[in-house]
């Protein structure tokens, strides 16, 4: 990922080139924060990448790509090469054919927060180490837990195990 340096002067030398001023180019983003941008005083969204890319009539991942190869001290074929490499691995990992299952519609599908449950048999275990006589601590030893899952269920009401 390049850093708001290398896309600062991506973004400058695009602006320049297409003969925009700032403030013809900030009729999407307000001139002052523009200014920043440009000067790597300031990070961008990518909802800002997005509009001023636009504006730019460069696709925004063009943009991040230029600055990436910048960065890497790398022509721009050497740089798709890459990043080919890059989108084999997520193939790889089947994650185009997984997209589909986050989205209901066009809307994202919000992800459950948090650490996924203890399984039951995990629990039932803690619980049988208990029967036993064993104690927290060398519960959390034996199954290889961290003392404080151990404490949680050790001490869990009977109604809720």
């Amino acid at each position: 990922m390049p850093t708001r340096y290398t896309l600062a002067a991506v973004l400058r030398t695009t602006r320049a080139a297409r003969g925009l001023s700032q403030e013809q180019l900030a009729s999407t983003v307000e001139p002052s924060h523009l200014h920043k941008i440009e000067h790597a005083k300031s990070n961008i969204s990518l909802e800002m990448l997005e509009d001023i890319s636009k504006r730019l009539d460069v696709d925004s991942v063009a943009l991040l790509a230029a600055a990436a190869s910048y960065e890497r001290q790398e022509s721009l074929e050497e740089f798709m090469t890459h990043l080919w490499a890059e989108l084999g691995k997520l193939g790889e990992m089947r994650v185009m054919e997984s997209l589909p299952a986050q989205f209901s519609g066009k809307a994202l599908i919000a992800a459950k927060s948090g650490k996924p449950p203890i399984p039951p048999d995990r629990i039932q275990a803690i619980l049988d180490c208990k029967a036993e006589g064993l104690t927290q601590k060398e519960t959390s030893v034996k199954l290889e837990m961290p003392y404080s899952t151990v404490h949680k269920f050790w001490h869990m009401p009977v109604a809720d195990q």
